[in-house]
């Protein structure tokens, strides 16, 4: 299992046509990620 933002529930789109983190444990909580980003929080879809 590929454990990146592209395959994380909190990876949602946005307004602006960007990707950003919505997991406020998340060091990347509120910020526009990639889709091969990851961390420690992540979580299946």
């Amino acid at each position: 299992m590929n454990e990146c933002c592209g395959t994380c529930k909190y990876h949602h789109e946005n307004i602006d046509d960007g990707w950003v983190c919505d997991n406020s444990d998340s060091e990347y909580y509120t910020d526009w990620t990639d889709h091969e980003h990851g961390c420690d929080m992540w979580e299946e879809r």
